[in-house]
């Protein structure tokens, strides 16, 4: 049996075959898994997927920020499959949770976001891998076995592209600024449309696009960007 342990971030792992879940005769620990995504199918494959695996099992399923949160009270694991996409809390919101409440919690980003500023704004939140949800079986599997272990995991396409991610280029327009200025200053969307002589579904398009255009993934972020461009009001 091979035991060779890869360390950098990015490099497949080198596993061999594992006796049954569960033999006593096995060396290897079981992985307990977390999944966390809204979506049932998706969950589903995943499940099917990792359970499908002798030294794996799926532990708990969750399908928002809130179950995610309880689930980790309720069924320790030893990796959390986190999606960025859920109802609140989410994104680097819920990774921030997580860590204030289990700060040694592995936790593998499994997405479809595949934008640099997004990846590197989900490893600093405190996530220890990131993947996309179109990447190779193997390569989720061998992910989950190594941030498990308390390593270290980047899609390697998604690493490069972080290397040399340009600066965003692209303004933001007046428009842009006055609704993100008024959602930061606690204006419901029908205060602003009102106040701007628009609609509740132009301010909601305004507020995807400017999280689309600045490569955002939820709403906290969102309001720290106008903190931290002077958008939002002072305390």
């Amino acid at each position: 049996m091979s035991n060779t342990k890869p360390t950098a971030m990015g490099v497949p792992l080198e596993l061999s075959a594992r006796p049954a879940k569960g033999s006593e005769a096995s060396p290897w620990k079981t992985i307990k898994v977390l999944v966390a995504d809204d979506h049932a199918m998706v969950r589903g494959a995943f499940v099917r997927l990792i359970d499908s695996e002798s030294d794996l099992q799926v532990v708990a399923q969750a399908h928002d920020g809130a179950s995610t949160l309880q689930q980790l009270a309720d069924n320790p694991c030893d990796v959390l499959m986190l999606d960025l996409n859920m109802p609140e809390p989410s994104g680097s919101q819920l990774i921030k949770l997580i860590r204030e409440k289990w700060p040694k919690q592995p936790i593998l980003v499994v997405t479809m976001h595949n934008s640099p500023r997004i990846v590197r704004t989900a490893l600093d939140a405190g996530a220890n891998g990131y993947i996309t949800k179109d990447s190779e079986p193997n390569i989720l599997l061998n992910a989950v076995r190594l941030v498990a272990g308390g390593g270290r995991f980047v899609e390697p396409s998604l690493m490069e592209a972080m290397l040399f991610a340009p600066a965003l280029k692209t303004p933001l327009t007046p428009r842009e600024s006055e609704i993100l200025q008024r959602l930061a200053a606690g204006q419901s969307h029908s205060t602003i449309s009102r106040e701007l002589y628009i609609s509740d579904k132009t301010v909601s398009s305004h507020k995807t696009n400017l999280m689309a255009k600045l490569e955002i993934d939820n709403f906290s972020d969102l309001l720290r960007y106008a903190m931290d461009h002077g958008l939002a009001p002072k305390s």
